[in-house]
């Protein structure tokens, strides 16, 4: 490369190099003079916001839990004899009353044990009949000295024998006839048919379940309360219950039953809530959301649940001086909900703080509402 040409690029990167240089100083200087005329509107007119007032109330915290809904009673049906289902009377979704009968077993080698046992019966109490006849004549001869002594005890041993042979036929009759008569499949209480697990003309083996019944004109909701929580609740107390499916639609319900031991390790306590579901409309299997009303927090301190700020992973409120200026502070709170947050710890009574416009404030900003009366309802 000759010098000329050396020298020709030299000169096109200074050129470069100088524009560079220049249009980067221009940026710099317009972002400086920016941000000193956004400091000087800031310091002469500041942030807008919306001031209110700590101010104490009563409010009744609402503890919320999720739980699906239970049938109040449910139990699994089977017959009690082995036997084929001659007939099955229900199907899922039928309503049954205690003692209705829903479904039969085939029944026909039971009737003819029972006719067997029957025989066999009236066979044993024919010898127990014979049998006495034969002791009444052996203890008559036996007074006349007719007969030995060693005849007599053979005549009532044969009666005795007698005695238990129709003790025996009749125990087997009855269980035959139990067996026959557990062939019906009865309902033990009014509920719903919620599964049917075989059809008529099955086999089925005793204990083996045919249908599943539920009583749901009551249904239970289980939630899962802390030992925290657990001075908060009693039974008898109303509850209101949420169903997701139903578009959130409100029931009425009560704790019936609150578990007297904790569940470890986590130490949780199990709280039973009845809903009356007379008009059939919630199933079991439902999702819900129980809102139960704990004791009255009275004269509490209390901020509007909007004028919290996140500071990483605690909760703060900007506190306004009589600088009309904003502090940050820390709060200890209790409970929040319905629009207000309990504090516990970081403020008092008829401190002025920001409800809204937190978005443009940090720490020591200047703001317009002079000592918290703007925004003031």
């Amino acid at each position: 490369m000759n010098a000329k040409k050396k020298k020709t690029i030299f000169i096109v990167g200074f050129v470069v190099f100088v524009l560079v240089g220049v249009i980067s100083y221009r940026i710099y200087d317009n972002i400086s003079v920016n941000k000193e005329r956004a400091a000087k509107v800031s310091q002469g007119r500041g942030a807008a916001v919306e001031v209110g007032v700590v101010s104490r109330r009563d409010i009744i915290p609402m503890l919320t839990f999720s739980a699906n809904l239970e049938p109040l009673w449910n139990a699994d049906i089977s017959p009690k004899v082995d036997g084929r289902i001659d007939k099955l009377y229900v199907d899922e979704g039928d309503a049954v009353s205690a003692g209705m009968v829903i479904g039969v077993l085939d029944t026909n080698e039971l009737v003819a044990q029972v006719m067997q046992a029957e025989g066999s019966l009236l066979s044993s109490q024919a010898s127990l009949e014979q049998a006495e006849l034969d002791l009444s004549r052996a203890q008559a001869l036996s007074l006349q000295g007719a007969v030995a002594v060693q005849a007599l005890d053979t005549a009532r041993t044969k009666r005795d024998l007698a005695i238990g042979q129709v003790h025996s036929a009749q125990g087997n009759l009855a269980l035959l006839q139990a067996r026959l008569d557990n062939a019906n499949i009865i309902a033990p209480r009014n509920g719903i048919v919620v599964k049917r697990y075989l059809q008529a003309g099955s086999y089925t083996k005793a204990g083996s379940q045919i249908v599943s019944i539920a009583d749901v004109s009551s249904l239970l909701g289980k939630a899962t309360i802390g030992e925290s929580q657990l001075n908060e609740l009693s039974v008898g107390l109303p509850v209101t219950i949420k169903i997701n499916a139903l578009q959130d639609k409100e029931f009425q319900g009560t704790i019936t039953r609150i578990s007297p031991t904790a569940t470890l390790p986590a130490r949780t306590f199990t709280a039973e809530i009845t809903i009356t579901n007379t008009m059939g409309i919630l199933k079991p299997g439902m999702f819900s959301k129980i809102i139960i009303p704990a004791m009255i927090h009275k004269n509490a301190l209390v901020v509007p649940e909007r004028a919290l700020v996140m500071r990483e992973d605690q909760k703060t409120v900007y506190v306004v001086t009589r600088e009309n200026k904003v502090q940050q502070r820390l709060l200890k709170l209790g409970y929040i909900g319905e629009g207000w947050a309990e504090v516990l710890e970081g403020l008092t009574d008829g401190e002025h703080i920001v409800i809204e416009g937190q978005n443009k404030l940090k720490d020591g900003s200047i703001i317009s509402a002079p000592n918290g009366k703007e925004g003031e309802k």
